[in-house]
């Protein structure tokens, strides 16, 4: 069987990834028996993930400019780290290459006086900080459930094996900060999750605020997608909801400019068909990757977000669309600009309508889709983010993170 250049790259970086963590390995095994116990002196936060979620650095700067007298500490797997995604707000960041790297690094932290602030999926590190912290306090906070994709009946033995860790986490760690409502799955699915819990819908971030220039429609409709993208060489059932060709080739056909930015952490082999789209297609724009910090800058001249998620695009679970949120929207929203939304993504069409700035679209209206954006005032769309993102930031709500640290035992 012939392996198209993007299954040869993917492959290519699963072996390299694998190979890296192996041979660190046993250096980093002796290194966690003979280093020493915690010597944290402070109220600590560590912010523990396998990879750096983009919210991570985004809430840290929040609880930083509240002034709340933590140390912020940011704990990922190396070659999961960028930049791009990360920002100044973090004390020290500790890096790790295997499982043997994270427990060291949880045994230095583990402290009276150190709250565990874990992300996944992935959940390497998130598991090892609430099997292995015995005296900090341990929270995981969560976007996204495996258990939302294919219920209990995941397609792929990784994920399978991922679930036994997600279960484990959800039910032994002592608080839960939930961006979506999966964990309503997750209690059905799961059974009983005593943790106590934290809604907190990812919000936006006031520092990355931009207003538009000219908050006005031209002649010609610029629409932008921010975050990952999959190439056809993946598995559709699973990827098919970020395989964006089906709409690269309607837009182009309108004659409507789509703009990707891709997310910092997209693997290159996603990339090659959208390079070559790129090429062929003189309405749509494939752009490099920017810092989170940017990001919004660099969207707010488009005219449109566009969140353009569907049943049908792949074989997930329909409770993933209906519950999952993205943080997208709310990078669209600090750009300020509207999004229009498919509308099989329930919780995330509800939260563009907290933000008066939002249309919903069916399947068939990306067939014309300017007729549908002519049926809404532009400027009202625009106004009314300019107004509502303000009290729904990360800095008018991010005492409620403060509250639930404090009240974890």
């Amino acid at each position: 069987m012939k392996l198209s250049k993007g299954k040869i790259l993917l492959l290519f970086d699963k072996i390299k990834s694998r190979f890296i963590e192996e041979l660190s390995s046993i250096p980093d095994f002796a290194l966690y028996h003979f280093s020493l116990k915690s010597k944290v002196k402070q109220p600590t936060i560590v912010f523990a993930g396998t990879m750096i979620h983009a919210r991570i650095p985004r809430m840290a700067r929040a609880l930083k400019d509240s002034g709340a007298k933590y140390n912020l500490v940011l704990l990922c797997k190396k070659d999961k780290y960028d930049p791009k995604l990360s920002n100044d707000c973090f004390d020290k960041i500790e890096l790790f290459k295997n499982k043997w790297g994270v427990k060291r690094l949880v045994k230095q932290y583990d402290s009276n006086l150190t709250v565990f602030h874990s992300f996944g999926p992935p959940y390497g590190a998130a598991n090892i900080v609430v099997r292995y912290a015995k005296k900090g306090k341990t929270i995981f906070d969560y976007q996204d459930l495996l258990l939302s994709n294919f219920e209990l009946n995941p397609p792929f033995a990784y994920m399978r094996k991922d679930m036994i860790k997600e279960k484990y986490i959800l039910q032994n760690v002592q608080g839960i900060i939930s961006h979506s409502l999966e964990l309503q799955l997750a209690k059905k699915l799961y059974g009983s999750i005593a943790a106590k819990k934290l809604f907190f819908p990812n919000y936006v971030d006031s520092n990355l605020f931009v207003s538009k220039k000219e908050p006005k429609l031209g002649s010609e409709i610029h629409l932008v997608y921010a975050g990952g993208v999959y190439s056809k060489h993946r598995n559709k059932d699973y990827f098919g909801g970020g395989q964006l060709h089906w709409l690269i080739e309607k837009l182009n056909k309108q004659k409507i400019h789509f703009h990707i930015y891709p997310s910092p952490v997209n693997l290159k082999s996603d990339l090659i068909d959208y390079y070559q789209l790129d090429k062929e297609l003189p309405y749509f724009h494939f752009h490099d990757a920017v810092k989170q910090d940017k990001l919004a800058e660099k969207m707010s001249q488009y005219d449109f977000g566009i969140l353009p998620f569907f049943h049908r695009t792949n074989k997930k679970s329909n409770y993933k669309r209906k519950y999952a949120t993205t943080l997208k929207l709310y990078n669209y929203f600090e750009a300020g600009i509207p999004i229009i939304i498919g509308e099989d993504v329930d919780f995330q069409n509800y939260m563009g309508s907290r933000y008066g700035g939002s249309i919903k679209a069916k399947w068939e209206d990306f067939d014309d889709l300017k007729r549908l954006i002519t049926e809404y005032k532009y400027e009202e769309l625009i106004e009314n983010v300019e107004e509502n993102r303000k009290r729904l930031s990360l800095k008018s709500n991010i005492h409620k993170v403060l509250n639930f640290y404090e009240i974890l035992s």
